[in-house]
């Protein structure tokens, strides 16, 4: 869910399957592949051109109070490596109609933008170092929400893992470009992937200091369809402060009906034709 990685961030968030079949021998093995290799199969395997979800957020401060705030998040892949990213916020009715929307662009620099409308203008741009900041009282900053291309990243592999009695492929992703080392909070992180079906179960996020300071970690892992696979709950710890964040999926679909062009725009948003 909540994804300027919403999509990371997000996204990311995604029977057993073998990669190297016997039948598939162009297919580089799994324990051969490199970081970026594993990261793009993650990509290959999981990723919809059109999805839409509803999300219930449920965050908790340090003390154990929670608040609720219902969403609904709009994901569609306009061209090669053009996508656009939405999420609104329906409830509680304070922020009713705040939204974030993401533009990731293949040749161009990246647009994001917040809307408010209980301030009465138009949407915000995120520039430089606003990405870092946290979205919503939740803890997933705007660079959380939307997923980012392996051309600017740099990649390691580590040791394989094991997670709750599966085994896990892991790889550290680093920025690797000039404009993204600028704006983005966090020196690497490191990912955790169940080598049986490639969904990204535990992301940690590393400060500039090499800190750990936050937590992303995925459940309810479902077939959706095909080689799909996605967490119905995805859960973000904020080490640094004791707040926590649940993103639960109570619908998803993944038709163009439910994702029409026309709201990714700020007409949209001015005119309040986002709350659907």
């Amino acid at each position: 869910m909540f994804g300027k990685k919403l999509v990371l961030f997000l996204i990311g968030l995604l029977l057993p399957l073998t990669l190297a079949a016997a039948d598939d021998k162009d297919k580089t093995p799994v324990e051969k592949m490199t970081g970026e290799e594993i990261y793009e199969e993650v990509g290959k395997r999981h990723g919809k051109p059109i999805e839409f979800e509803i999300q219930k957020i449920t965050l908790t401060d340090d003390k154990g109070a929670e608040e609720v705030r219902d969403v609904k998040r709009y994901a569609r892949t306009v061209g090669p490596g053009e996508h656009r990213y939405l999420m609104v916020f329906h409830s509680p009715d304070a922020i009713r109609g705040a939204a974030t929307i993401t533009w990731k662009r293949r040749f161009k620099k990246d647009g994001q933008w917040i809307y408010l409308p209980a301030t009465g203008g138009k949407p915000v741009r995120l520039v430089g170092g606003g990405k870092k900041n946290y979205v919503m009282g939740t803890d997933f900053t705007a660079e959380d929400l939307a997923s980012e291309s392996s051309d600017k990243l740099a990649f390691e592999r580590q040791d394989n893992e094991t997670l709750n009695g599966n085994e896990h492929l892991v790889i550290d992703v680093m920025p690797d470009d000039a404009d993204l080392k600028s704006e983005t909070a966090y020196k690497r992180r490191r990912l955790w992937i169940d080598k049986s079906n490639f969904v990204v179960m535990r992301t940690d996020y590393f400060d500039w200091r090499d800190k750990l300071i936050k937590r992303q970690t995925a459940s309810n892992i479902k077939n959706v369809e095909d080689d799909v696979w996605r967490a119905d709950v995805q859960t973000m710890e904020n080490f640094k402060d004791g707040h926590k964040t649940r993103i639960e999926v109570i619908e998803r679909k993944f038709d163009e009906d439910s994702v029409p062009l026309d709201l990714f725009f700020e007409r949209t948003l001015v005119s309040g034709d986002h709350v659907r």
